[in-house]
């Protein structure tokens, strides 16, 4: 008697196997909404385009010195900025991003940088690149990496 008082005694407290199981499923199930709510994929994506904005923003103030210094005209490639000392260095893109584009006219009239974007804010809206265009002296996002903004 004493024997089955106890093992009463010991089976009713705690969870059995298959409470446990519910418990994990469910929020296994939360922390994938979450995840999906949060998407840290798309979020590395936005801090590499802010990257790449300062990036492609730097380079044109960059190439706007270098013109001011030259009588109007600007660099042919990047490495005119480096060697005037414009920059230290030429920015690097971040990894798994295309490589800048830095097109400066032949006859040093003008220059276009441009960078890629990947964040959903940017591919959603078919404008996968953050371009500058000394012409108009802007940047914006735009479709193809040689559209000037408007």
């Amino acid at each position: 008697m004493k024997t089955r008082s106890l093992l009463n005694k010991f089976s009713s407290k705690g969870f059995t196997l298959i409470e446990l199981l519910i418990v994990i499923a469910i929020l296994g199930v939360l922390a994938a909404g979450i995840l999906v709510a949060i998407d840290p994929i798309d979020k590395i994506n936005q801090s590499n385009d802010a990257k790449v904005q300062n990036d492609v923003s730097g380079m044109a103030r960059a190439a706007e010195a270098y013109a001011i210094l030259h009588n109007g005209l600007y660099p042919v490639v990047l490495d005119d900025l480096v060697n005037s000392g414009e920059l230290k260095r030429a920015p690097v893109a971040p990894s798994g991003y295309d490589a800048y584009v830095f097109l400066g006219q032949p006859d040093n009239t003008s220059v276009l940088i441009s960078g890629q974007l990947k964040s959903k804010k940017y591919t959603s809206v078919d404008t996968p690149f953050w371009n500058y265009n000394s012409s108009t002296g802007k940047s914006c996002a735009r479709r193809l990496y040689w559209l000037a903004c408007p």
